[in-house]
């Protein structure tokens, strides 16, 4: 078996259950919702048991980037929407709050693929020229501003897969945040499923981009320029800050396909197959 796609931890302990389990034929993952609010334009939710102001440092944090591609690219003219995050599916992306080994503040973006599994990008919790395994992540569901309209929570605890972080192979950059327990989730209240992506259809991806307003999420959507064993390409419009945010399709359960992490105009995402499938099933039952 291929190595480079086994689980790693930041602690150097996994689950008896965790690399045990060999690539089996693909099958697609449901997604969770059971949140019931209607879209109406211009109203937001705010449950006072829940809100946090953040501190406005929070906001004003650089993008975190792999050493290995151009930054995320807006390709053209600049169509992206601004997200109400009370939404669904918005309100299961995450801005990220992550510091470093060795101490610096950055940005990113991650999603909900189970109530305490967070998928994001692996140079989003493993980050070789910052000294390697982030020392903490703060996970904010729905950011809007300095609003947290869900809460955050801090986790210590996260994943990522040999490729990424023993050969720093882009192919295998992805990861995952694992919540300690299931707070945020009962707020959000549903998580993203995934699958592959076996033919030509309408991709989707929302996250953090850092140069729009700090703590605000932006949506894009295009059909993919060229698919590979391990990426996805397309020209929608991104920046840094989106790393780590789905790239996902709407048919009719929202599922995830990639993992956007790249720029260059194509855009690039990880994309979601059978060894990815495998690891993701193994971290939503940490």
């Amino acid at each position: 078996m291929d190595k480079r796609f086994f689980s790693v931890s930041n602690t150097s302990k996994l689950a008896e259950f965790e690399n045990t389990t060999l690539p089996s034929s693909f099958s697609q993952v449901d997604g969770l919702d059971m949140n019931t609010l209607e879209e109406v334009q211009g109203f937001k939710l705010r449950n006072r048991e829940w809100f946090e102001e953040l501190p406005s440092e929070i906001i004003s944090l650089q993008h975190i980037n792999s050493s290995l591609s151009l930054p995320e690219t807006v390709c053209g003219n600049d169509d992206r929407v601004l997200i109400n995050t009370q939404n669904v599916p918005y309100r299961y992306i995450c801005s990220l709050i992550i510091t470093a080994n060795d101490g610096g503040k950055y940005i990113g973006t991650g999603f909900f693929i189970n109530q305490r599994c967070i998928v994001t990008s692996g140079h989003c919790v493993f980050m070789k020229d910052e000294g390697g395994w982030a020392r903490s992540i703060q996970v904010i569901p729905g950011q809007d501003g300095i609003n947290a309209p869900f809460g955050s929570q801090i986790s210590t605890n996260f994943r990522s897969v040999e490729g990424w972080v023993n050969d720093n192979n882009s192919d295998f950059d992805q990861g995952a945040v694992i919540l300690p327990d299931n707070t945020l989730f009962n707020r959000v209240r549903g998580y993203f499923g995934y699958t592959e992506l076996k033919s030509s259809v309408i991709l989707n991806n929302s996250g953090y981009p850092g140069d729009k307003p700090n703590g605000t999420q932006w949506f894009n959507a295009g059909a993919p320029t060229q698919v590979t064993d391990y990426k996805l390409q397309y020209m929608m419009d991104t920046a840094g800050g989106q790393s780590g945010s789905p790239v996902y399709i709407n048919s009719p359960g929202r599922l995830v396909v990639g993992v956007h992490g790249y720029g260059g105009c194509p855009n690039k995402a990880v994309r979601v197959r059978d060894y990815f499938f495998q690891r993701w099933a193994e971290w939503s039952r940490l």
